[in-house]
């Protein structure tokens, strides 16, 4: 059961806005990517592994990337249509006790091409921290922003897109009930060869 849960400002004050909540599902917490993540080790370290950004697609992220780089990324994030989640990893965790310092970073999320009057929002998901790979982490962080996308925000379409090789974002999505809407051929280039791009969706039921 996906859980929308209200955090406290440093007044002990509920705010209204993006920053002031966390959806989670057990183990997995979707928390705004904020100036912690940004500046954080893993973040950084992640975005200078081949082995994690060849599967983005894009010629920049596959040469050195420093802070600076990153910081300005995050700064032209246009908010009006886009949310940009953390995912951290916490097992065992009581009712009520959210902490992120008893949690573990492992990867970002983004909910972005929010349209309103379409009334659909595509997904992005990148799990960054390596020693979490295939433990089904990315189906559950998907299948927690998914029910928020139809449930919270009554859109009644999501999409997603990705290389088609890459079994396992394939496996996470289809795992939520995602289609296959289209395959752009030999559309991207990865790994010294053109692939595929494979495009899938939802509706809300």
């Amino acid at each position: 059961m996906v859980n929308l849960t209200d955090m406290e400002n440093s007044r002990g004050e509920t705010a209204n806005d993006v920053s002031c909540f966390c959806l989670h599902d057990n183990d997995i917490f979707l928390f705004p990517f904020e100036k912690e993540e940004l500046y954080s080790e893993e973040y950084l370290r992640w975005m200078n592994d081949l082995e994690i950004t060849k599967t983005l697609g894009r010629l920049d992220y596959l040469m050195p990337v420093n802070r600076a780089k990153l910081i300005s990324y995050f700064n032209s994030i246009n908010r009006e249509n886009t949310i940009f989640l953390a995912i951290y990893l916490k097992k065992n965790v009581p009712i009520g006790d959210i902490n992120k310092l008893e949690m573990k970073f492992i990867g970002t999320l983004k909910i972005y091409d929010l349209d309103l009057l379409a009334k659909r929002a595509s997904i992005g998901i990148a799990i960054g921290e390596k020693l979490e790979w295939g433990k089904g982490y990315a189906a559950k962080a998907i299948g927690i922003a998914t029910k928020y996308i139809f449930d919270n925000l009554g859109f009644r379409k999501i999409t997603a897109g990705y290389i088609a090789d890459n079994i396992g974002m394939e496996n996470a999505f289809l795992k939520n009930g995602f289609e296959v809407e289209a395959i752009f051929k030999e559309h991207l280039f990865y790994e010294g060869r053109f692939v595929d791009h494979k495009y899938v969706f939802k509706f809300r039921k």
